[in-house]
């Protein structure tokens, strides 16, 4: 009977418990040790220090454009004014000389 219990015992460490410890320990093995993963983790803060810097520095070009186009648009506006300033000149100039030409006709 003691046999037949051993034969049981060990059958059923053979198939049941065994694969399973030697599944934990291929898990193990593959595990990564605390300081590769604090290590990674340093790698990980220093890209998000770039990707910060890069962020930060992209906002200041891009309020820099912001000015920029502010800019031009207040010199299109300027130039635009000039323009109708020039064509409202011209239509003053026109009309004088409509006015004189009349004032002419009739004397």
């Amino acid at each position: 009977m003691a046999n037949e219990l051993w034969d049981a015992l060990m059958k059923f460490y053979r198939e049941i418990i065994g694969p399973r410890f030697d599944a934990l320990d291929a898990r193990v093995d593959g595990m990564v040790s605390k300081s590769e993963m604090m290590s990674y983790m340093d790698d990980v803060y220093v890209k998000f220090g770039r990707l910060e810097t890069e962020y930060h520095a992209l906002s200041v070009a891009v309020r820099r454009l912001e000015d920029r186009m502010a800019s031009v648009d207040e010199k299109l506006d300027r130039i635009a004014m000039r323009s109708e300033l020039f064509e409202l000149k011209d239509q003053l100039a026109n009309l004088t000389e409509r006015i004189a030409q009349l004032e002419k006709a009739l004397n």
